[in-house]
């Protein structure tokens, strides 16, 4: 009896301390529809439905746009467009995304189902403003993106086919960094005390373990088999006023980099910088090649550097991928997710 009682005595105990070392986190998303299919499909493939005559010509400003590359180790396309047979619909109805174009002048088949589809309101309006562009989530799955461009003639589909390529664009990418956040967040995430000691914290699954720490550096790693090696690492210094800029940003992360990353570098020719965003913050973002000629390896990399005017503190956040074998997109944009969970913590200062 007593050997049963401490069995139960153990397992409440590991439960206890599971339950302390970490915790969900749940980023805000499209609901799941329990009657509707999971789409399916590669998530940077999308399928295009449309007409003979305005594929001829939509073609490559979709191309242009959609599989526009990120500076990677080989320059790595966001996105792979492919034209899909009408006659096939019914088998695309789970895809993940789907583009339809549409003329509503034309009786061409791709044309006649789509205005078959929309209904009288929305042919109305883009009548009365020449053109249209609607997105619709999880229209015949889940996790599902369908973007319809519409025209009232070929030759004003077209031109809005073109100028709204960058929309477009976003509209994809978007998804894209959702749907890699709702898959990372489904693993548990460590913690607030796993920062303790820290003047800032972040969403970070549990799968990313410590691997280098200094007194104003630390750096994470997730290694799994078959995936990218994925390190994301955020330094910080005290600064009386904002420095940052350019040059700061690539010096430090030289510097970082060559120290705590066993003497990676970067050339001049392999990086991009640029304004951004990151969270609440305005940031400067380095990105591009890293090599180590120690090891003879190499990767890719993206750094994010801002000012908090509160703290009087400069952070740089680095996200770094080792993945010799496959793309590094994916494990760059879950790096990005996860950086774009950073706060400094609240300090909370008592009457003596």
């Amino acid at each position: 009896m007593k050997s049963k009682f401490c069995v139960i005595l153990i397992l409440i105990i590991l439960i206890l301390g599971c339950s302390k070392s970490e915790s969900e986190y749940k980023p805000s998303g499209e609901k799941t529809n329990i009657r509707k299919p999971m789409s399916w499909g590669h998530k940077q493939t999308i399928y295009i439905f449309t007409d003979d005559n305005v594929w001829k010509y939509a073609e490559t400003p979709l191309r242009e746009s959609l599989e526009r590359f990120w500076f990677t180790v080989r320059n790595e396309s966001f996105f792979e467009i492919k034209r899909a047979k009408f006659e096939a619909i019914e088998q695309f109805y789970k895809f993940n995304n789907l583009i339809f174009l549409c003329d509503l002048e034309s009786n061409e088949e791709v044309s006649k189902y789509i205005k078959e589809k929309i209904g009288k309101k929305v042919v109305d309006e883009v009548k009365a403003n020449s053109i249209g562009m609607y997105p619709a989530n999880n229209l015949w799955a889940n996790d599902q993106f369908i973007l319809f461009l519409i025209g009232d003639n070929e030759r004003n589909l077209l031109s809005f086919n073109i100028l709204q390529a960058n929309k477009t664009f976003e509209l994809f990418i978007d998804k894209l960094y959702q749907r890699i956040e709702s898959k990372i967040y489904k693993k548990k995430v460590h913690t607030d005390n796993f920062f303790s000691g820290l003047s800032w914290q972040l969403k970070l699954p549990m799968n990313y373990v410590l691997y280098k720490k200094d007194k104003d550096f630390i750096s994470f790693l997730a290694r799994q088999r078959k995936k990218a090696d994925r390190f994301i690492s955020v330094y910080s210094e005290k600064m009386d006023k904002d420095n940052i800029g350019k040059e700061w940003l690539k010096e430090k992360r030289a510097e970082l980099a060559w120290k705590y990353y066993d003497e990676d570098e970067f050339s001049q020719s392999d990086i991009r910088i640029e304004r951004g965003k990151l969270n609440n913050y305005k940031c400067w973002k380095l990105s591009g090649r890293w090599q180590n000629k120690k090891y003879a390896v190499g990767g890719a990399f993206q750094s994010f550097a801002f000012y908090d005017e509160k703290t009087k503190s400069a952070f740089l956040i680095d996200n770094s991928v080792y993945f010799p074998e496959g793309d590094k997109i994916p494990s760059l944009i879950e790096l990005e997710v996860i950086s774009r969970t950073f706060e400094i913590k609240e300090v909370v200062y008592h009457n003596l």
